[in-house]
């Protein structure tokens, strides 16, 4: 999906019928990856960090289409947001704030407007059959300054909410990685998305599904993905096909720590070979990134 314009005002989004899905392309990123010379985001003044969601913050309701994984209980991770762009294309995202949403670079590059699903499970349904979902247009928005999208590097952008959003049972934030978190290597770690159920699949999954994989070292991922791997990523290991996919990126990878999920990446790009084939699946560190995302959304990380 798709640093220097200002967008336009939001608007309330009204779905009255179902969403068909095969329109839309899910918006991801493969390495190798041809540069992109497309920016279409807006520039926040920097915020202190007032908002403070800790305490609340990713509190999961229970106890994966996602690669080799399960379907989660509906509205068990009251974070999950789902994306569709500009009528076009599909990616995840996580809600941190109530104004902000968290996805990657290449989900908002260029962008016109996220349509924003909050508190979904099935996405393909009308509105009127999930009355847990609450849906708004967003046109503000900001990618990371040194996005770089030949080497997919610095793939993190944040979304304005046009309004701040009422948290219910629902719809809550997660917490966010702050800068001094460990590297996780050997952790199993959490990921969950709409994406692609299998390579061979012809669209994203209509029902939010998740998986649990391990995280491996930075070093170990550099042997398939090179020099793109930076300090800027964590990956997780995908034997056995469990991964994330087409249509999953930009949203979370998370630990649970206590029952409490705390977001530690972003989904950013796989293999070009597929999903299920083995090989990495990269991430944006969040805590390499917590600075600035403190310093746009006002969020205490």
């Amino acid at each position: 999906m798709k640093v220097l314009a200002i967008i336009l005002v939001a608007l309330v989004v009204v779905q009255a019928a179902e969403r068909d899905l095969s329109k839309y392309q899910p918006r991801s990123v493969l390495y190798p990856r041809a540069p992109s010379t497309s920016t279409n985001s807006k520039i926040f003044p920097k915020r202190s960090p007032t908002v403070d969601t800790r305490g609340f913050c990713g509190q999961a309701k229970s106890s994966s289409r996602i690669v080799g994984g399960t379907e989660a209980v509906p509205n068990s991770l009251p974070w999950r947001v789902a994306l569709f762009i500009d009528d076009q294309y599909f990616c995840g995202g996580s809600l941190i704030s109530n104004e902000w949403v968290l996805t990657a670079a290449h989900c908002a590059d260029a962008a016109v407007f996220f349509d924003v699903y909050l508190g979904s499970h099935n996405v393909r349904l009308a509105a009127a059959d999930e009355p847990t979902r609450v849906e708004v247009r967003s046109t503000e928005y900001t990618v990371h300054p040194e996005w770089a999208s030949l080497r997919i590097r610095n793939d993190v952008a944040l979304i304005k909410l046009p309004a701040p959003i009422e948290f219910t049972p629902e719809i809550q934030p997660i917490c966010m990685a702050p800068s001094t978190e460990p590297d996780h290597v050997g952790d199993i770690l959490h990921n969950s998305g709409w994406g692609k159920p299998s390579d061979d699949a012809a669209g994203i999954s209509p029902t939010l599904n998740e998986v649990y994989m391990p995280c491996m070292s930075n070093a170990e991922c550099a042997l398939t993905f090179g020099n793109t791997i930076t300090d800027g990523n964590i990956c997780t290991d995908t034997t056995g096909g469990h991964s994330a996919c087409n249509g999953d990126s930009g949203g979370p990878l998370s630990f649970i720590n206590g029952g409490v999920y705390n977001q530690v990446g972003i989904v950013s790009f796989g293999s070009s070979a597929g999903c299920e084939v083995g090989y990495p699946a990269a991430y944006a560190r969040v805590s390499y990134y917590a600075d600035w995302i403190s310093s746009v959304t006002g969020l205490v990380i």
